[in-house]
């Protein structure tokens, strides 16, 4: 499935994070985001398979059915920040510092 960067926009603005802490999240500069996001440029697909799959560790969906779309699966998400106030694995060491 082909993500956009407008896609990645909309995916941070429905989980309320910046681009520095995507950036920070899934191990990327925060440029790649930037320049992803803007339409300056592709990122490396390791790159861009590391910002799609966090994104969807929280609770993201990308479809592209009938057109390139985003929601987001609230169960997903409320699991996501359960295991990030709990201290618990990969999401709590990154939310917690």
């Amino acid at each position: 499935m082909k993500i956009s960067g407008k896609q990645v926009t909309a995916a941070r603005d429905l989980l309320g994070i910046t681009q520095e802490e995507l950036a920070t999240a899934c191990g990327v500069s925060t440029h790649t985001v930037f320049r992803f996001e803007a339409g300056k440029a592709a990122p490396y697909r390791v790159s861009l398979d590391k910002i799609v799959s966090e994104l969807e560790r929280r609770g993201i969906e990308f479809t592209n059915g009938d057109g390139a779309g985003v929601r987001i699966s609230f169960a997903k998400a409320e699991a996501f920040a359960k295991a990030g106030k709990a201290g618990n694995g990969e999401a709590g060491r990154r939310e917690n510092g």
